[in-house]
């Protein structure tokens, strides 16, 4: 009924109604109203459900562990209320990133894209000449709740309430050792592939001005204090 009722709307009301919305939150809408809402098997095979954050090494651990990314970057949340019985029973997990180096890493996989995955995205990001003009220019509350590759951490990893709701949360920065402790958990194996890495320019670990690790510490203000990243 809500299906029909959704379609049965004009486009532009659609469209309006979807404006309104988070980036993660129009996903969970489209999603719901499409009708392909069955629970991704490769889960079920290991009794868990992976929360796919943009740029955490998400696409290595799930072709690891799936052969593939059998879900997207849907919420913690979405699965809830969908699939209560296997979110409560299920090993529940996803990774985080140091949300400068994160926010880095989705500038530069945008770049090298030439539009081939996200044509809008690789538009927005080739406006800049660089990664802390983007960062002065673009990056804010408002903004990064329309990207999906800049949208906060947390809100990938938190439940219907708002609480931070996993078994296990990994890190980026301890990748190898963190997917380890993982497959113990799922009593697994798996080799971890490098999948959608970005290129680095140079052999160093980039440097940042006080302004732009300023502004980023305050646009991720949450990502920060609820991840434990300084």
């Amino acid at each position: 009924m809500n299906r029909l009722l959704w379609k049965l709307l004009p486009k532009s009301q659609r469209e309006l109604l979807l404006e309104r919305l988070s980036v993660i939150d129009r996903q969970v809408v489209s999603k719901t109203l499409s009708g392909r809402q069955g629970f991704p098997e490769a889960f079920d095979q290991l009794e868990c459900l992976f929360i796919h954050v943009p740029k955490c090494a998400g696409s290595s651990v799930a072709q690891a562990l799936f052969g593939g990314n059998p879900a997207g970057h849907l919420p913690l949340y979405w699965y809830e209320k969908q699939f209560n019985e296997r979110y409560r029973h299920y090993f529940k997990f996803g990774f985080v990133r140091d949300p400068l180096q994160r926010a880095l890493s989705a500038f530069e996989y945008l770049r090298q894209s030439s539009g081939k995955r996200d044509q809008a995205a690789y538009e927005l990001v080739s406006q800049y000449t660089s990664f802390e003009a983007f960062v002065d220019q673009w990056l804010c509350a408002e903004n990064i709740s329309r990207q999906i590759h800049f949208a906060p951490q947390y809100h990938f990893l938190q439940n219907a309430m708002g609480r931070i709701e996993v078994d296990f949360i990994g890190r980026h920065e301890n990748l190898a050792e963190d997917f380890r402790t993982l497959c113990t958990h799922l009593h697994c194996k798996g080799e971890l592939p490098h999948v959608n890495r970005s290129a680095r320019r140079g052999a160093h670990r980039p440097t940042f001005s006080p302004a732009t690790r300023r502004r980023v510490r305050e646009v991720y203000a949450r990502d920060y204090e609820l991840f434990g990243y300084e």
